[in-house]
């Protein structure tokens, strides 16, 4: 079987465009009947965990529709949907919330099938539920653990790139990038505290078992652990730190390491 691609990505989107009477309404929300133009992607940005390439796809990857509309996003999406259409996994930081459900949004009103199933891997839940930072967000996650942060955006930047300056969709992009770099940086100090929901045994572990998070293969017995109706192994990954288990059978063997 060949390798799993897991992907980190991160969307980068325009605003809505509304017509409002007030910046103060104390009484009820702006009804969306003020919404004159969608929201829309700008760009997304892609890295295979564990591979040197970050890649992006933007509104400028086609020029004759940018020039006439800067906010059809149409092509965009059709890319991105090819794009995850292709992995195995997803990861990104309050992606389950947020850039999963933008994207099918987008796809829907652009006519687009539904993607396949993809497994997804949310940094922003793995932190809220397993850890007691200050603050969840990426940048300050990221600043914490000392693996780097956001990049600043210049002035003006969203409106810019709703105006049709190329130059600030080239600016979002190198910003969205980033985004990947450090979200991947994080997810890789969060990952083993958590149970592997893409287990590499499936891909790795035919002949020995390796560990379900990281694929490595230096795994060192801890014991058992213990349910009401089963024992199970304990093994502790000497490469990333991770947890894993495997159910003792009846006549002693192990099953598959999870």
């Amino acid at each position: 079987m060949s390798s799993p691609k897991i992907l980190v990505w991160d969307i980068e989107t325009g605003y809505n465009l509304a017509r409002i009477f007030s910046l103060f309404n104390k009484h009820r929300p702006i009804p969306h009947s003020a919404i004159q133009k969608e929201r829309y992607m700008i760009s997304a940005s892609f890295k295979e965990l564990g591979k040197s390439k970050t890649y992006a796809f933007s509104l400028l990857d086609t020029p004759k529709l940018f020039k006439k509309d800067p906010t059809d996003d149409s092509e965009l999406v059709k890319a991105v949907h090819e794009e995850i259409s292709s992995a195995d996994a997803l990861i990104a930081h309050y992606g389950d919330n947020f850039d999963i459900k933008f994207f099918n949004t987008r796809a829907l009103i652009n006519g687009l099938p539904p993607a396949p199933p993809v497994l997804t891997i949310d940094t922003y839940k793995i932190a809220k539920q397993k850890f007691l930072f200050n603050n969840n967000r990426l940048d300050y996650i990221g600043k914490v653990l000392k693996v780097g942060g956001k990049i600043s955006t210049s002035e003006g930047l969203w409106d810019r790139c709703y105006d049709g300056d190329p130059k600030a969709v080239k600016e979002m992009v190198v910003y969205n990038k980033q985004d990947v770099n450090l979200l991947e940086k994080v997810y890789l100090k969060l990952a083993p505290y958590v149970p592997a929901k893409l287990n590499l045994n499936h891909f790795f572990g035919k002949f020995e078992p390796v560990c379900p998070l990281c694929g490595g293969n230096h795994l060192q017995s801890r014991g058992s652990r213990y349910t009401r109706v089963s024992q199970w192994q304990r093994f502790q990954c000497q490469e990333c730190g991770h947890w894993s288990s495997a159910p003792i059978h009846n006549d002693g063997t192990l099953g598959q390491l999870r």
